[in-house]
């Protein structure tokens, strides 16, 4: 197809003359509206799939306005075990026709998710059509990265050699990169966003007494998200304030589900579990709510912390969501914590439950300024500059 560089689209922005592929295990709805943006700002945009879903996510797909193949691919489960102590079941994608399919497509540019077996393959084809450009799309943090084998990191620093650019969805993923020797001018973001299309304005004012006790929880109910020793440490806080009412509501499944249900309870703690929710129906769940609380103890980014800000809730989340190292500031629109510190929640929450009903206002506002221009045009415009920059 000719190039038509004087194209724009209907915002204004200038359409990019490129035909471009991106390789992905799957597409998360927070994902779609990005891709949906980065669409408009291409020629063209095929989407191939390793699976259509993961066996541990459970959403409705949403591809509306991309152009989706799911390959013919293999899965393998594995064990991921962190130093922080947790272990975690994630699934490994080895897509087998991706070569012939890009040789089909004859993409100008692959965007390639991940340092594994499709980004490999990638590669490879970058090598066998010179002209065809790499693009690499990782999504880590120094924390998550903690105790990968050298074999994975060698691997890792060829394949990263290989890449016109990479991109980094934070600071500490940027930082990662650098280590692994990838030059700062061959980096470019594309940082997660929440879709804009499921906010709900906020209330104003909120009934402050009627929300302050309420803390929301949202996430998968398993040893990553810290969710068991975040309820011990809850329960021993409310035990030792007995005047100190808490409810808290979690929102997801997992394997540890049954075992917060059955734990025993003080009279000022009550606790409720509601299964997932449409990302409309967690918006209205976030206005009943005075502060969201999360206590993963590894996540690369956590997109639940952008989804509770741009509610207007306080946050009181975990150092080991690079989210909330992001753009959590203590004491302005919420508190970073250490879940793996005896006693740094329960701080925490003194803090919050000291504040005056004269200061919430305020921090409600900053956490809605802190995440107000992380939109999923805002996101897409790392992914366009990277692929300017290798045409």
């Amino acid at each position: 197809m000719p190039s038509q560089p004087g194209r724009t689209t209907g915002d204004g922005c200038s359409i990019v003359p490129a035909s471009v592929v991106l390789l992905t295990h799957y597409l998360p709805l927070y994902q779609v509206r990005v891709f949906r943006e980065l669409a408009k700002r291409l020629r063209s945009l095929k989407i191939l799939l390793s699976t259509r879903i993961e066996p541990n996510r459970n959403f409705q797909p949403d591809w509306d306005g991309l152009d989706v193949t799911v390959q013919k691919s293999w899965m393998f489960r594995r064990r991921w075990t962190h130093e922080a102590g947790f272990n975690d079941e994630h699934y490994m994608h080895v897509p087998y026709d991706t070569l012939q399919l890009l040789g089909k497509l004859k993409p100008d540019v692959v965007l390639s998710h991940e340092l594994g077996a499709r980004s490999m393959v990638a590669a490879l084809y970058r090598r066998l059509h010179p002209k065809s450009r790499l693009v690499l799309l990782t999504y880590m943090s120094e924390h998550t990265e903690q105790g990968r084998g050298n074999l994975r990191i060698m691997t890792r620093r060829r394949l990263l050699k290989c890449a016109d650019a990479v991109t980094y969805n934070g600071p500490s993923c940027k930082q990662y990169l650098q280590q692994q020797g990838v030059s700062p001018d061959r980096l470019y973001p594309l940082p997660y966003a929440a879709d804009d299309l499921t906010f709900v304005p906020p209330p104003t004012p909120r009934d402050e007494k009627a929300v302050r006790e309420k803390l929301i929880c949202v996430g998968q109910l398993n040893e990553r998200k810290g969710v068991l020793p975040m309820m011990q440490q809850l329960l021993k806080y409310c035990s030792a304030r007995p005047n100190q009412k808490l409810h808290l509501t979690f929102v997801g499944q997992g394997p540890l589900r049954e075992t917060l249900a059955s734990l025993a309870r003080p009279e000022n703690f009550k606790l409720e579990i509601i299964p997932n929710l449409t990302p409309k129906e967690l918006a209205f769940a976030y206005q009943s709510h005075g502060a969201a609380l999360h206590p993963t103890l590894a996540d690369e980014w956590l997109m639940v912390v952008n989804e509770s800000l741009h509610s207007g809730l306080i946050m009181i989340g975990s150092r080991y969501a690079q989210a909330v190292e992001t753009v959590v500031r203590d004491g302005e629109n919420g508190y970073a914590f250490d879940p793996l510190i005896a006693g740094d929640l329960e701080q925490k929450l003194d803090q919050y439950f000291s504040l005056s009903d004269q200061q919430i206002p305020g921090m409600r506002q900053n956490a809605i300024a802190s995440v107000r221009e992380r939109t999923p045009a805002w996101a897409a415009d790392g992914a366009v500059r990277a692929i300017q920059s290798v045409l």
